[in-house]
């Protein structure tokens, strides 16, 4: 008899054995193509703008808003949103509660990061950051540097307290978010062999190493688009640079295999909240007395120095700094045109908090001729 259940037990041990077998044969075949650590070289930070390109709208007029962005006027100010709590395995890292939501009626296929006003929605209390990242990926877009989309909206959620990542300081959650901030990220992650990335790479030593590994044929178009990246971050007074706001993404792949191949891989800053005056307090960012008093760049013995925080090697050349001239001449052409750079500063709302659209397209157009009028030796 004891034989017979030691039997049974090595046969029942065999099945189990080759049921897992199976799962395991089963679970290759539906696991996806991954990323190699190969995918990131040559990724780039510079892509020639859309000439069509609506900073005021957030897309380019020939092929419209992307998928699942909120409706705008016509002067760029996000209608009102409505949406329903979705969880996600990770809600998210940084000091500022946020959460994420599906706009009703359109089920899970659009997922919304919102940062709500989490110390109160007074005017004095509103945290800057939403404003900064509207305004950093507008006219980052403008200038031919990837960013993430973002807009400002009243935002109502019933049911998003269940998924903050963090609670509310000072101020109880309300179902109602005036101006809160909504954004939709830019591609899919590349994740070296299926593993999301726990640790990136130092700004400055990421610049570096994209510029150091580019193509020969492209060594000079790569060394000016990183020169005129910290350039932009600068006058941007971008500030919160830990690594995980600095990102590699993919905006189109093939699959080779059992890889995945990327056609397109591109290095970006995803969290540009810090941004058009930096402070460590969330209600004082972006604020124009701030911004006022940072230039973004110096120039030494006809030497140019881009004054942005951890990127690197700071010096810039002439070439970077022309690429970025000429997108900011661009822009101050069509403020001439139509007022494209005061209509993006009033579609930000910030004036609700800060001062008007008109005062800051003054401080811009000061920076960009700034940029503009400089020489810079090699």
């Amino acid at each position: 008899m004891r034989f017979l259940t030691t039997a049974a037990i090595a046969c029942g041990a065999i099945v189990l054995c080759l049921l897992e077998a199976g799962d395991h044969v089963q679970a290759q075949k539906e696991q996806k193509p991954c990323y190699r650590a190969n995918a990131r070289v040559g990724a780039r930070v510079y892509r020639a703008p859309d000439a069509d390109y609506d900073p005021v709208l957030g897309y380019s007029r020939s092929s419209g808003p992307i998928n699942g962005a909120p409706a705008v006027d016509a002067n760029g100010i996000a209608l009102p949103v409505k949406c329903v709590a979705v969880t996600r395995g990770s809600q998210g890292t940084g000091t500022t509660p946020k959460f994420y939501c599906s706009p009703t009626g359109s089920g899970d296929s659009v997922v919304y990061k919102v940062k709500p006003q989490f110390k109160g929605s007074s005017p004095e209390k509103r945290n800057g950051e939403i404003y900064g990242e509207f305004l950093s990926s507008r006219f980052s877009k403008a200038m031919g540097f990837f960013a993430d989309d973002e807009w400002v909206a009243d935002v109502t959620c019933p049911d998003c307290e269940k998924v903050l990542n963090k609670p509310f300081q000072g101020a109880k959650f309300d179902p109602f978010q005036p101006a809160a901030g909504i954004e939709i990220g830019i591609g899919q992650g590349l994740e070296i062999d299926c593993k999301a990335d726990t640790e990136y790479a130092e700004l400055g030593d990421t610049l570096s190493k994209l510029d150091e590994v580019a193509s020969a044929s492209e060594k000079d178009n790569v060394h000016a688009e990183i020169d005129a990246f910290k350039l932009w971050l600068a006058f941007i007074d971008h500030g919160d640079t830990k690594k995980d706001n600095h990102k590699f993404a993919c905006l189109s792949h093939h699959d080779n295999g059992d890889e995945r191949v990327c056609d397109e891989p591109i290095f970006y800053v995803s969290d540009m909240g810090s941004t058009f005056g930096f402070s460590t307090a969330s209600e004082k960012k972006a604020r124009l007395d701030t911004w006022k008093k940072k230039d973004p760049l110096r120039v030494e013995s006809g030497r140019c120095y881009a004054n942005a925080k951890d990127a690197g090697d700071a010096q810039v050349s002439e070439e970077g700094r022309k690429l970025l001239a000429g997108n900011l001449q661009r822009l101050l052409d069509a403020e001439a045109s139509d007022q494209t750079i005061t209509r993006v500063f009033a579609a930000s709302r910030n004036a609700e908090r800060d001062q008007p659209a008109a005062a800051w397209t003054a401080e811009f157009k000061r920076k960009a001729m700034m940029i503009i009028n400089a020489k810079c030796s090699r």
